[in-house]
């Protein structure tokens, strides 16, 4: 039976997230790319809008940040084109700019774009600003924090005995993010059932990261085959 271990591991900012860099400068796309991955990112990098808008047919992204001064396609027309399919329209953008006019402010604001970032910027806030938008957050918007609470899920041990019920932050295919009161540890093995969504389906999970929170837990996990 599984028993409560003491947290092991506390999970870097941007864990298990997928973040597209686009920039046509090499250096800042490297700079970039590593520090989204030291805070735990899964990060892929385009050169130009056109090879973006290529790699997301086949791939989505939790987050984008993209460089509005780009030639050819610059970082406007990419974030038009996001907003113009369906499939890439709610993905959250923050954009860069050297410039830091309030016409370009605005119009970042009125196409929805989630942050704005002005050149020179710290790589510290590069991350931080990832996290919060991640995190429900869309400060060019005045959103401070995700607007509606999750649906309610059960985490249970895999002999079937409750745990608790948590809150469903996050759903996809591979696996889930879930608020809970107490931090689990990593590597854990769990039942989680969705009583509020898709019809109660119970899914095998493992605990891959776990994140401070407020007055709660974030937790990061990976279903499993069975």
């Amino acid at each position: 039976m599984y028993t409560f271990r003491a947290l092991t591991a506390v999970s870097p900012p941007l864990a298990s997230r997928r973040i597209l860099v686009i920039d046509d400068q090499p250096s800042i796309r490297g700079v970039l790319q590593v520090a989204l991955e030291e805070a735990g990112a899964d990060v892929w990098a385009a050169g130009d809008g056109a090879s973006a808008l290529l790699l997301l047919e086949s791939a989505l992204p939790d987050l984008i940040v993209v460089d509005l001064e780009m030639p050819v396609m610059d970082g406007w027309a990419v974030v038009d084109a996001l907003r113009a399919t369906k499939r890439t329209a709610s993905i959250p953008v923050v954009v860069v700019s050297a410039g830091k006019d309030y016409s370009s402010f605005m119009r970042a604001r009125t196409l929805g774009v989630a942050a704005f970032l002005s050149k020179p910027y710290r790589l510290g806030e590069v991350v931080e600003t990832g996290r919060r938008i991640l995190d429900g957050a869309r400060p060019l918007q005045g959103q401070t924090a995700a607007e509606h609470e999750g649906p309610a899920v059960q985490l249970r041990e895999p002999s079937g005995t409750l745990l608790g019920v948590g809150r469903l932050l996050d759903l996809d295919t591979r696996g889930a993010q879930v608020d809970f009161e107490r931090p689990l540890a990593t590597g854990q093995l769990l039942l989680l059932v969705l009583a509020e969504v898709e019809g109660s389906q119970t899914r095998h999970a493992e605990v891959r990261w776990v994140r401070k929170v407020g007055e709660g837990f974030h937790h990061g996990l990976r279903f499993q085959e069975v």
